[in-house]
């Protein structure tokens, strides 16, 4: 009997322990459902919509008058050898460059910019190689003008110093071009601003803050052909040759400056 009695009072309280499950069962799952929104409405606080952008490029661009002229002169030699050719054009390099010293020309605005040697060959009636007759010696020196008034005098002077190959280049620029992309730069921020706020504001909004700026900047210069010619064909100088001065026309050199701005739009209507 009394252990019918513990199974009766051990039956009674499972099935209360079961009773209770079941209540707090929905309970659980509602206080689960619960926190389970919360915390999606948390992640929509703490991460917002992105708002509305628009971004716009500027540009501007500053013109102003070259300061420095880079020109390129050129010594060709011929040898019967290859050490020949080069021995003499090195001579007449080495001469070259210490009467343009003398013109108050420092090292560092003379370069040796190209050195080629290649053998020179006889060719039959078909075009065909016979034998070498020798060699040739070409160098090219890249001078730096640093008073570009002086640019046609050091041309007539680079004649008589025994310069017997084209001109193949000359270059205008800015020594010091810093203060002309500062204004370029400004330029183009205002370029931008005002086609975003144009947009913007036709749009019946404002413009917020900036979430990204890049830039880029380039420049262009005229760069005029200085190869000396004698009607249609071009020529080299000897050292007793007197061609006339070139006129040289240095132009205008243009910095340019590009920029990428990215504004948040705030909108001060709303359309229904």
């Amino acid at each position: 009997a009394y252990c019918m009695k513990v199974f009766d009072m051990n039956q009674h309280k499972l099935f209360q322990i079961l009773v209770l499950s079941f209540v707090l069962l929905p309970v659980a799952a509602s206080a689960s459902a619960s926190s389970s929104s919360t915390a999606c409405n948390g992640q929509l606080k703490d991460h917002p919509p992105s708002p509305a952008i628009i971004s716009v490029r500027g540009e501007g661009t500053v013109s102003a008058a070259p300061d420095t002229a880079t020109i390129t002169l050129g010594v060709t030699s011929d040898g019967k050898t290859a050490r020949d050719a080069l021995n003499q054009n090195n001579q007449e390099m080495d001469r070259i460059m210490k009467q343009l010293k003398l013109l108050h020309f420092q090292d560092k605005d003379l370069r040796t910019s190209s050195l080629r040697l290649h053998p020179r060959y006889n060719y039959d009636r078909q075009g065909e190689s016979e034998r070498v007759k020798g060699y040739r010696a070409s160098s090219h020196l890249t001078i730096r003008i640093r008073d570009i008034e002086k640019t046609g005098t050091v041309l007539d002077k680079a004649v008589s110093m025994g310069i017997n190959h084209v001109i193949d280049n000359i270059l205008f620029s800015i020594s010091d071009p810093k203060d002309i992309l500062q204004k370029a730069r400004r330029k183009a921020v205002h370029d931008a601003k005002t086609k975003a706020e144009t947009i913007v504001s036709e749009l019946g909004c404002r413009l917020g803050r900036i979430s990204c700026i890049s830039t880029e900047s380039g420049h262009s210069y005229p760069m005029p052909p200085m190869q000396m010619q004698h009607g249609s064909r071009s020529v080299g100088f000897s050292q007793h040759s007197t061609p006339p001065l070139p006129t040289i026309a240095t132009g205008e050199n243009s910095y340019k400056v590009s920029v990428d701005i990215t504004w948040e739009i705030i909108q001060t209507t709303i359309e229904m």
